[in-house]
């Protein structure tokens, strides 16, 4: 019989509360997940969503970012936060003793005091965040990919931003966005493990009681996607590096799992069609292919890395290998061997709280209910081969768009 238990409400002001109570857990995690990203900025916004992120940790009206800090120390806590296109999540874990007080402080995390001497300072730490992934071929490729593969749309212009956006993020437009985007109707607490229900909801209540707005629409526009091939260069490379990006599914589409079981296979780390194909036999030292599921719309997403003089004959053979797949399908066995590896890593992630509070606020946001780990390895290895060969069956591969990033050709010396 399950110990597990899940607990759920909603405050007056909208704010949702959600948790996945273990008695036998000897820790407690708990997140703060806004629906908002880099999708839900303006164009002259860009970067903001990732920005705040920064600034939540720099204090309140009653908190520099040192008090911040020593107030996670002091509770011995595991935490950090991240932002994407569509959320963005701070979380942490702690002793059950410590769990209402790490909830205190998250929550006053969204309220920031936004001081101008610490916008001008984090600003530098996010230009300085921008140049080292300048400094990346590997995270180029997929901002320039994604940049032509998205176009106009929002997910085409990158989470973190640019200099140049950054420079024009002065207090009055960060203020702007979190008022427009961190509203208590916008905003989900989440627990995992052991925690106290009755007093966490006692603490939202009393902390959150003044917190109203209304969240403004997400635009649920779909990207117009791009084909073909588009490369550059870039002096000073060694290696060449492509990204791939192909239509796939939204996060709600119940073919969302037959669409992360069929990147698997052709794309796996170390057992996939394209590792055999490429890696193995030494073609390419690095060969992927993932599913990357979004609102109301999805990708594959995929990269290979080579040394440059084998890069055309690279591209040929993954070329080759996804025609072949989607005329051929996917065997029975490298199904279920896909199946099973997806399966395997959802039970250890979800075998500790830390690893477990993120899928259970996904699952909410994107189900409707929170899914326990065996029901979801239970969709898992029920999912369907004809499900994963009928998406297939679009050719979605033939519609892919390759973003080719290369050395620059080296200069005749004079």
């Amino acid at each position: 019989m399950s110990v597990l238990r899940v607990d759920q409400l909603q405050l007056d002001n909208g704010l949702r509360v959600v948790g996945e109570h273990n008695p036998r857990s000897a820790s407690v995690a708990v997140g703060v997940v806004i629906e908002t990203g880099s999708r839900d900025e303006r164009p002259e916004e860009h970067g903001v969503s990732h920005f705040l992120e920064h600034l939540c940790f720099k204090g309140d009206a009653n908190r520099s970012g040192q008090d911040v800090s020593r107030a996670f120390d002091a509770l011995g806590a595991r935490y950090n936060a991240f932002t994407s296109e569509e959320r963005t999540v701070y979380y942490g874990a702690v002793l059950p003793e410590a769990g209402l007080e790490l909830l205190e402080l998250l929550c006053a995390m969204q309220r920031p005091a936004l001081r101008s001497e610490d916008i001008d300072l984090e600003r530098q730490v996010v230009l300085e965040e921008i140049a080292m992934y300048a400094d990346r071929p590997d995270a180029v490729v997929f901002e320039r990919g994604a940049r032509a593969y998205f176009g106009e749309h929002p997910f085409g212009r990158g989470v973190l931003g640019t200099a140049a956006s950054l420079r024009g993020l002065d207090r009055e437009r960060v203020l702007g966005y979190w008022q427009r985007r961190y509203t208590p109707d916008n905003l989900l607490v989440v627990f995992s493990g052991r925690y106290d229900w009755d007093a966490a909801v006692r603490l939202l209540d009393r902390t959150t009681r003044d917190w109203g707005g209304t969240a403004a629409p997400r635009d649920p526009s779909r990207p117009t996607v791009a084909s073909g091939r588009e490369r550059m260069q870039k002096p000073g490379l060694t290696r060449a590096h492509a990204a791939l990006f192909a239509p796939g599914v939204g996060r709600s589409d119940p073919r969302r799992i037959p669409a992360t079981l069929l990147a698997h296979t052709i794309g796996d780390d170390d057992n996939s069609a394209l590792f055999w194909a490429l890696v193995e036999p030494g073609l390419a030292d690095s060969a992927s292919l993932w599913h990357d599921p979004s609102d109301g719309f999805g990708s594959f997403q995929g990269y290979v890395g080579c040394v440059p003089e084998d890069l055309e004959r690279v591209l040929e053979v993954a070329g080759a290998e996804l025609a072949r797949i989607q005329a051929e399908g996917v065997a029975a066995d490298a199904w279920r061997q896909a199946q099973r590896s997806v399966a395997t890593g959802l039970t250890l992630r979800g075998e500790t709280p830390m690893g477990r509070l993120v899928s259970v606020a996904n699952s909410l946001l994107d189900r409707g209910r929170v899914m326990s780990v065996p029901e979801v390895v239970d969709e898992v290895l029920r999912a369907e081969l004809a499900t994963g060969e009928a998406l297939l069956a679009q050719r979605p591969f033939d519609e892919r768009l390759t973003y080719v990033l290369e050395p620059a050709p080296e200069e005749p010396a004079r």
